[in-house]
């Protein structure tokens, strides 16, 4: 934990990294021309607060989660942004101070404050309509339920089998198909184990399975296709007795080993066949694209790291933009292509594009079959801290791309089908921070045009902070 200190370096990128005190209900200001197609609320989760009695957090992945809701309607849009009320975040609010460590912050009183495992949610990473509930998710612990109307915190919310508790992972995945949601977990013990999880779209459990983990690894995102889960385990290592003995973070406690390569792990979601294990060239992955069956082989797509020294390090861009600099970030994100073939347990990579990106999407209509548009933020050089978007036709890398120049911040873009259209249409919309006026817009673009720019910005009265994923709902 740190005194907060001014920001240096890039002040204005510190707007990502800067504590949202007030909770707002208010309509913007419209620039443009909103498409009267676009019916419906854009729900953002990410970072909120990373200040508290003079103390402030020393990574972008440390703050409290905060919900943020555009709501887009005939009378124009409304904001609102309330904090997720975990248990971690009323324990804090009450002492006035931070009590708990996070990823990279420890809590204050030395390692006997931080012994053992006293992470708790933020729920503060991903957010997911369903059944009228919002659910808020981090690494760790169960999600947190929010009333989708109101924003209120609605409490921990129990899925999967029951009395089973389960740190589930940020990112979930609907079968389209079926409506079904599954939800990977991990657990770390004397034998590791990966819990993946299917609920029918009505709520109800409908399979469970509990498979040993080759290996500890760190894992933010996976793969869902019509039959098979895919998990990716990078080769990071989690020194657990310096964590568990309080003296490192959890962060602290990461290292990366590229020479042990990636493995894959290839699941049935039925559970009748025995999990394969496939051996891939060493990348770090934050976020699929997507995946499908492709007669006998899978194709996944993916953006991938050479190494993740923007993540983990002294001078990662993570740390150094909690005191407004850029910090390290030399290898960029490239969207990359797994054509694996479980038969005959082998893995082919290729480079899509070498335009460095990340938050990849794909149209929702495409998940979990073949599709040829990948939908990205992008910078120019290895920069985690992007300015731009871009549409990459993954037949042949081209790619349409807009940028809005190097003092503008863009956030993973949502996609939005046009309700009108039989083909693959529809508005990305991208969370923003503009450096030169210091405040945070609501961009509107056209997918099949991106190079024309914004039909739309929604401008806020304040900076927002780096709002990680977004989901959206149609009214």
């Amino acid at each position: 934990m740190t005194r907060a200190a001014p920001p240096s370096g890039q002040p204005w990128l510190a707007g990502l990294a800067t504590t949202l005190d007030t909770e707002h209900d208010y309509r913007p200001r419209v620039e443009g021309r909103l498409p009267a197609a676009l019916r419906g609320t854009l729900y953002r989760n990410g970072p909120g607060r990373f200040d508290r009695g003079g103390l402030r957090k020393r990574h972008l992945l440390d703050g409290d989660g905060m919900i943020q809701a555009f709501d887009f309607g005939g009378d124009g849009v409304r904001y609102r942004n309330r904090y997720v009320r975990t248990a971690k975040f009323l324990e804090e609010q009450q002492a006035g101070r931070y009590t708990r460590p996070t990823w990279t912050t420890r809590a204050p009183g030395g390692p006997w404050r931080n012994a053992g495992n006293r992470i708790r949610s933020q729920a503060g990473v991903t957010v997911v309509h369903r059944n009228d509930r919002l659910y808020a998710f981090d690494e760790v612990g169960q999600p947190y339920g929010l009333d989708p109307h109101s924003l209120d915190t609605l409490g921990e919310q129990a899925l999967g089998p029951a009395g089973v508790p389960l740190d589930f992972k940020a990112h979930t995945k609907t079968d389209p198909n079926t409506g079904d949601w599954a939800l990977i977990a991990f657990q770390h013990g004397p034998r590791n184990h990966i819990h993946l999880v299917e609920h029918a779209a009505d709520g109800t459990l409908r399979r469970h399975q509990r498979i040993v983990s080759p290996r500890a690894s760190y894992i933010h995102d996976w793969f869902l296709t019509e039959h098979h889960a895919l998990i990716l385990l990078h080769p990071i290592e989690l020194s657990l007795p310096a964590y568990l003995a309080g003296l490192r973070s959890f962060t602290e406690s990461l290292h990366w080993d590229a020479a042990r390569g990636n493995l894959l792990l290839v699941i049935d979601r039925s559970g009748q066949s025995p999990v394969r294990v496939l051996e891939a060239p060493a990348s770090f992955m934050w976020h699929s694209l997507n995946a499908y069956e492709q007669g006998g082989t899978i194709v996944a797509d993916f953006v991938g790291y050479a190494a993740p020294d923007h993540f983990i390090g002294e001078r990662a861009a993570f740390r150094q933009i909690m005191l407004g600099a850029t910090g390290e970030a030399r290898h960029p994100g490239l969207l990359r292509r797994y054509v694996i073939d479980p038969a005959h347990r082998r893995v082919t990579e290729n480079i899509l594009s070498e335009r460095n990106c990340e938050f990849p999407i794909v149209d929702p209509r495409a998940a979990t079959r073949a599709h040829r548009y990948a939908y990205v933020t992008t910078a120019p050089g290895p920069s985690v801290f992007h300015s731009g978007l871009a549409r990459i036709d993954t037949a042949g890398g081209r790619a349409d791309v807009i940028d809005l120049g190097p003092r503008t911040h863009l956030g993973e873009p949502v996609f939005v089908p046009d309700p009108a259209a039989r083909d693959e249409r529809g508005w990305l919309l991208s969370l923003g921070l503009d450096g030169d006026s210091g405040t945070s817009f609501l961009g509107v673009f056209p997918s099949d045009a991106l190079a024309d720019g914004p039909v739309a910005r929604i401008w806020l009265e304040h900076p927002t902070p780096l709002s990680f994923h977004g989901y959206w709902q149609s009214a």
